[in-house]
């Protein structure tokens, strides 16, 4: 839990330090405001919190700090919000909390109920959501055929589905698909409910049950279902990945906790950060506002939820390790299925994934006894790399996956082996996907 709770506060001095200064600059606190933003704290707990047992204990601790003077030189919004939510963290161990300090969006949202003042809003959370791309930060086909979805945020389908399902749409093509959801701390759970509807086709299946709490505490039972229709074709044959770090967070971690348990999806990389709670962001005096976990949600499989422990990955390996290993998983297994294909040449790609998640390092010296022409082919040493020439034309940095067996940096039609006899060089060989073989001998 330490460890989790240190993430939080990581995240939260990233959102403290990216604030505006303007908003700050000749603010100061006394203390009868402190006051009345640690007693409207309370009271938001007291209508809202999930956890009613706990929100006495909570509150009663904030005051014994504020008794205690803990509060009393902190003059600064932005430091009393970033000691307000470390505190919160601590007493309450739900991530989810945070205390923030952004006067214009706390003046707006008193406002609300002007319609102007509404336009203006959404049309600033719009222009923001654009320059992020929604979340949606990278689409690639990766070696053997196989997709490479990243996406850091999960936002509203209300306004991002469009390219949600632009994204989808790329890969409707492939064989299998690794989501990247190593950089993601979360958002509106329905982008979760839109991309996981992607993978099915006619299956009626919950994947959340939840309730949150309205004013005046009253509870509101919710279920989340697969979407009966989606924007293109589904991808509802091939295999799924996600990779997960212990920064994925909140709903990104319900979409993988959910297709996990529901068999579609192989996780891979690291247990995440175990934030499992709905919140909502409600205005508190003097320019602050509080993020509150109002809900909670079950998985309909499991009746459980992730909160404080984090979501096991099926493959458990290092972050930075995660992309290879998944598509490495991803071939093998695609090989597997295809082994009786005609054309299946997806052992081809793996070498080439092995060799660059443990590159091998082959002695200069045996490097540099490869030398020598090979008709129009030439191979050259420099700098303790080996090259291939060919026609005096084109050269190209060679990469080993056997001591003596290269590809291509930038270009895997062919490989070239190196052929000897007696400890002696006497050719070279390109060998083709498709199993052919070209002999070249030295001159």
């Amino acid at each position: 839990m330490k460890n989790i709770i240190t993430l939080a506060l990581l995240l939260l001095s990233i959102c403290t330090y990216s604030q505006k200064d303007s908003t700050t600059k000749d603010v100061t606190l006394n203390e009868m405001q402190k006051k009345q933003i640690i007693d409207s704290l309370a009271k938001e707990l007291q209508e809202f919190y999930i956890r009613p047992n706990a929100i006495s204990d909570i509150n009663k601790k904030l005051n014994e700090n504020y008794k205690k003077g803990i509060y009393k030189n902190i003059t600064s919004p932005t430091e009393f919000a970033s000691k307000l939510t470390t505190d919160l963290l601590e007493f309450s161990k739900d991530l989810h909390f945070r205390v923030m300090y952004d006067p214009e969006w706390a003046a707006d949202q008193q406002k609300k109920g002007n319609k102007e003042i509404q336009q203006k809003i959404k049309a600033q959370e719009l222009t923001e959501a654009k320059k992020r791309n929604f979340g949606f930060q990278q689409t690639r086909i990766l070696e053997g055929n196989i997709g490479y979805l990243e996406f850091d945020y999960f936002e509203d389908p209300a306004i991002a589905s469009e390219t949600a399902a632009a994204a989808m749409h790329f890969f409707e093509n492939t064989d299998a698909l690794i989501i990247d959801l190593r950089k993601n701390n979360g958002g509106a759970m329905e982008m979760g409910q839109f991309i996981s509807s992607y993978f099915y086709s006619g299956k009626e299946l919950p994947l959340y049950k939840y309730y949150y709490y309205e004013k005046g505490r009253k509870k509101i039972e919710r279920e989340m279902w697969l979407l009966p229709s989606v924007p293109g074709k589904r991808l509802a044959d091939i295999d799924i990945y996600i990779l997960t770090s212990n920064s994925t967070f909140s709903a990104a971690e319900w979409m993988s906790y959910s297709l996990q348990n529901l068999k579609r999806v192989t996780i891979v990389g690291e247990k995440t950060a175990g934030g499992a709670h709905p919140i909502d962001r409600k205005v508190l005096p003097n320019g602050f506002s509080i993020n509150i976990p109002f809900g909670e949600v079950k998985d309909p499989i499991t009746n459980q939820d992730f909160e404080g422990k984090g979501v096991m990955p099926d493959v458990l390996c290092k972050s930075e390790e995660a992309v290879n290993r998944s598509h490495l998983l991803a071939l093998q297994n695609l090989s597997l299925k295809n082994k009786d294909s005609v054309g299946n040449n997806l052992d081809w790609f793996i070498p080439v994934v092995k060799n660059r998640q443990k590159p091998l390092s082959v002695d200069p010296a045996i490097l540099k006894s490869y030398q020598g022409k090979f008709g129009k082919s030439e191979l050259l040493y420099e700098d303790s790399k080996l090259y291939y020439r060919w026609n005096n034309i084109v050269t190209l940095l060679l990469i080993p996956l056997e001591q003596n067996l290269f590809t291509f940096d930038g270009d895997s039609d062919f490989r070239i082996k190196i052929v000897s006899e007696k400890n002696e060089i006497t050719g070279i060989k390109r060998i083709y996907q498709d199993g052919q073989e070209r002999l070249y001998k030295k001159d």
